[in-house]
């Protein structure tokens, strides 16, 4: 299994992808259904990396860089997948991304109920720098120095 750009042939597998990992965090109400973002757009961008085995998608990242960090807005990964690994991959490849941007830090968040979240990106080396209501959803802040790695790509050039 390795990371890769996503493609359009991706784009099915990756919504899927997304509604099937944040299923169990979702009610049944209509008004708090999954926010859908706009992933052709992303995958468009390059913002999404896929994680699987040739076209099988098991996971996906979007992240993107922005001034200062790369910002990661969704790690999603198949429940069934989910004792494998996958998720750290891409959290590995979104810091080595960021050190190749020579950007100081990684920065994401998550909602406070995903609470295996919070101790995943604890255990990541991730620190909380914030809390706050948004879009009806409490929100978890976190924010990873690698800026080590980024100045062993500068001098790797």
């Amino acid at each position: 299994m390795h990371v890769r750009p996503a493609t359009l042939r991706d784009i099915k597998a990756v919504a899927l992808c997304e509604t099937r990992a944040f299923a169990a965090f979702v009610s049944g109400h209509a008004d708090q259904t999954v926010a859908r973002h706009d992933l052709a757009s992303q995958l468009a961008d390059g913002a999404i990396h896929v994680i699987g085995d040739g076209a099988d998608v098991f996971g996906y990242i979007s992240m993107w860089p922005t001034a200062g960090h790369l910002f990661i807005e969704t790690l999603a990964v198949l429940p069934e997948r989910r004792t494998q690994g996958l998720a750290s991959r891409l959290l590995a490849f979104a810091e080595r991304e960021a050190a190749r941007l020579r950007l100081p830090s990684v920065r994401l968040f998550t909602k406070e109920t995903m609470a295996g979240n919070l101790a995943f990106y604890r255990r990541r080396g991730y620190r909380e720098v914030g809390r706050c209501d948004e879009d009806g959803f409490a929100r978890v802040f976190y924010v990873k120095d690698v800026a080590a790695r980024a100045a062993d790509a500068l001098r790797a050039v």
